[in-house]
């Protein structure tokens, strides 16, 4: 949270409606509380903590653009394609992501999103202020990001993969 939270507080400045939300609860909370106060970004950063999926679902859609900046840990470990990336392309939104772990399988950099470096503050601002000066190209992303979700990652879909690939195995046994 870090990246994001430092990307959002170079961004205000010359965009003070800024609003960034954070869903969601964990050990980084308190660290997350005190950067925003040191930042003096208490008017435009807000930790939400856990939220039901029904206020998730709402709160994605009001927003304008998803922020998620993944970092490999210090002890190597990495989240697969974050649900959260998903869930947010699948209403529409634009997403700015990091290049990390399975993201890039997901978000198609300047199709259905835009990815950055890990770590790269200065990147994440550039990419948010570039999405918030061409909302063209968020609506544009946002219906690719939907498109390519709906395609890849449609439970019903997998699903019959599933069967396909088991019903495969199994005549394979069978031979």
């Amino acid at each position: 949270l870090e990246y994001s939270i430092r990307a959002v507080a170079r961004i205000v400045p010359r965009h003070p409606a800024v609003q960034y939300l954070i869903a969601g609860e964990g050990p980084l909370r308190s660290q997350s509380e005190k950067l925003i106060h040191e930042l003096g970004m208490e008017n435009h950063i807000h930790l939400a903590g856990p939220l039901p999926s029904a206020e998730i679902k709402e709160l994605m859609n009001k927003a304008h653009i998803f922020l998620l900046a993944s970092v490999t840990a210090s002890n190597g470990d990495q989240e697969g394609i974050p649900g959260s990336l998903k869930e947010a392309m699948a209403t529409g939104l634009p997403v700015i992501s990091t290049r990390h772990s399975g993201i890039p399988e997901l978000v198609q950099d300047g199709i259905s999103g835009l990815l950055v470096p890990e770590r790269d503050v200065d990147a994440l601002a550039e990419k948010c202020e570039y999405l918030i000066q061409h909302p063209q190209r968020c609506m544009e992303m946002g219906r690719a990001g939907r498109k390519f979700v709906e395609e890849n990652f449609e439970i019903s879909k997998l699903n019959q993969e599933l069967v396909e690939l088991y019903t495969q195995s199994l005549e394979t046994l069978d031979k």
